[in-house]
């Protein structure tokens, strides 16, 4: 797809489909807008600098109105064009919003920040394709633009097209001189630097508390003699993923000594995950329709006493809830594998694994240790009624299965050459990994061929449901995991199923994960420290019968005899580090790091 010839189908149907602005892009037409409208009138210029604070802060149905009245009177003010695209994208109406988008690029097809909208909104509408040529045209268009840079890569890599990679040093380096946001998410899978990670996140950080003043005044009560009221803030409380792991996390919470409010901002599915969310809260909100500053007024009359972000930079997130302050306390959980940067949350849940000491300077929270694996993993999890054969799945007989049932985006050229490798040297083996589209299987047969494996070597898998999903993994010999970015839900699902997972302990977060969960399993040799140790160890369990068959029967035998499926001992954990957190702050000191120090002993 080249831009010139993409064409907007103004009858498009794109669903409900909801996204959140992503902030990456605002300071590219606040800038523009700054040097535009000096040409314009005042009230023009006033309005757009209004209208910019009305979308940080959340205040949709005020933008609107701001933008349509700036229009009316610069009709064709590109980044007013912009701007109300970025409105309409929030309120939900994709349609509009590419329709505003393509009229400012109507009225100039080289401007950047109009073609690094377009391709926002087309990885929203899940066009993977079509999005990486237009943040490819807007790379070439300005090779310093960043925000263009790092979200090419990050379409490739969701089509597991690897070409730039050569150019990915000069990539990571954009910003170092000046101010970069660009979505964080973006770099975890294709680097392992959490200096980066975190400088890349203070500045996107810098556009909400430019927009959002923090507001740390509370009229409560101390918690000394009552219930201590827990907030959860995601948008995920139906059956996504992070719903997959919490299980009965909401119902185990002690009902005697905490008060659970659900500030859900997702879909409404009424699906079991939703149902008993609903059914173990003491309050359950409904909470979409608020802007950030009403969902902050809103947790502040229900006095909660700590708020925990589930969210973070991820699609729908609503981190100017927590610049803003919604509690006492503030604590960044489970949803984003990182630090928030940002300096009203007060607090991260992690583990020693995951956030050793060594690698604390790279959170701007404090953390919270959990005494074994920071996630927590639901052991009444469902077993499958079926388990598909091998053949039934496109499996042969016969053959060890390696697989990466990884998302695809986390896949890089440093552990696909690890596993070509295996393919090689363990001839009565093929790969079994993700491809949910033409694209990414023609792409990765590419690379396979290119390392000398024929494309028959490698099985690909489709995307299924979660029920589906978890029944078919139980045909897999060896998970390999991925290097920067780790299995995290799947690393559980994958030992869930009996399935040894090899990993190799990076330095960010997000590349310990899936170390943190075989630890909490009692496999910790299953964790290793290079890319050698790791061809090593998968060599062996493959060609290795005894070897493999006695670490398969050890997993099996500790699915619920170690902490990772100890769901009750989770939850009384979590309530000790929230107790700690909050009579912490009533005694008026500052935040600091805080642990469960006993391990959990689960016979």
């Amino acid at each position: 797809m080249t831009v010139q010839n993409f064409q907007f189908n103004k009858n498009l149907k794109t669903g409900t489909a909801g996204v959140r602005l992503g902030l990456g892009s605002e300071t590219g037409y606040a800038k523009a807008g700054k040097k535009k409208t000096k040409k314009a009138n005042r009230s023009t210029e006033a309005l757009f600098k209004k209208a910019m604070k009305m979308i940080v802060a959340g205040d949709l149905n005020k933008a609107r109105s701001i933008v349509d009245e700036a229009l009316s009177y610069s009709p064709k003010n590109i980044n007013l064009l912009r701007l109300s695209g970025d409105v309409y994208l929030q309120q939900q109406n994709l349609d509009q919003a590419l329709l505003a988008y393509m009229d400012a690029m109507g009225i100039d097809p080289f401007n950047t920040s109009v073609l690094n909208s377009i391709g926002s909104l087309l990885l929203i509408m899940k066009n993977q394709k079509d999005a990486n040529g237009f943040f490819l045209a807007a790379h070439q268009t300005d090779r310093k633009d960043a925000y263009a840079a790092y979200n090419w890569v990050h379409t490739s890599m969701h089509l597991s097209d690897w070409g730039f990679f050569e150019k990915l040093n000069d990539i990571l380096r954009l910003g170092d001189d000046t101010p970069l946001n660009v979505q964080p998410f973006t770099l975890l899978a294709i680097s392992d630097d959490p200096g980066l990670h975190k400088l890349r996140v203070k500045a996107r950080c810098k556009i909400l508390s430019d927009a959002v003043k923090e507001n740390r005044k509370f009229v409560r009560s101390s918690v000394v003699g009552r219930k201590i009221r827990i907030g959860f803030f995601s948008g995920d409380f139906y059956s996504h993923a992070t719903m997959l792991l919490l299980g009965d996390f909401f119902e185990l919470l002690d009902k005697d000594r905490f008060e659970v409010v659900i500030y859900d901002f997702g879909p409404i599915t009424d699906d079991e995950h939703q149902q008993k969310v609903k059914n173990s809260a003491y309050i359950y909100r409904r909470v979409k329709e608020l802007s950030e500053h009403e969902l902050v007024q809103l947790s502040r009359e229900d006095c909660l006493d700590i708020a925990v972000d589930m969210k973070g930079y991820t699609r729908n997130g609503r981190m100017a809830v927590f610049a803003e302050r919604a509690a006492p306390v503030q604590v960044a959980y489970l949803g984003y594998p990182g630090t928030s940067g940002l300096g009203p949350v007060d607090y991260f849940v992690a583990d020693e694994v995951t956030v050793p000491q060594s690698q604390r300077q790279h959170f701007s929270e404090k953390i919270m240790y959990m005494p074994d694996c920071y996630q927590p993993n639901d052991r009444n999890r469902k077993q499958p009624d079926v388990v598909p054969s091998r053949t039934e799945l496109g499996l042969p007989e016969g053959k060890f299965i390696f697989c990466s049932l990884n998302n695809p985006n986390k896949v890089t050229p440093a552990e696909f050459d690890v596993w070509m490798k295996l393919l090689c040297n363990v001839p009565e083996s093929v790969l079994w990994i993700l491809a949910p589209n033409e694209e990414i299987k023609n792409n990765l047969t590419r690379e396979a061929n290119a390392r000398g494996v024929g494309g028959e070597r490698l099985i690909f898998a489709e995307r299924v449901s979660m029920d589906d999903h978890l029944a078919r993994m139980r045909q897999a010999d060896l998970f390999l995991d991925a290097f920067n970015c780790n299995a995290h839900t799947t690393a559980s699902e994958a030992v869930w199923a009996g399935v040894p997972l090899v990993t190799k302990a990076g330095n960010q977060f997000a590349a310990r994960v899936a170390a943190s969960v075989v630890t909490a399993i009692g496999c910790p040799d299953l964790v290793t420290e290079t890319i050698d140790e790791y061809y090593d160890l998968a060599y062996k369990l493959a060609t290795e019968a005894d070897t493999y068959s006695e670490l398969r029967l050890r997993l099996q035998d500790n699915l619920l005899t170690t902490p990772l499926y100890d769901s009750e001992s989770y939850a009384r954990n979590f309530e000790k580090l929230m107790e700690m957190a909050i009579l912490r702050y009533e005694e008026g000191a500052k935040p600091k790091h805080l642990m469960v120090r006993e391990k959990t002993s689960t016979s």
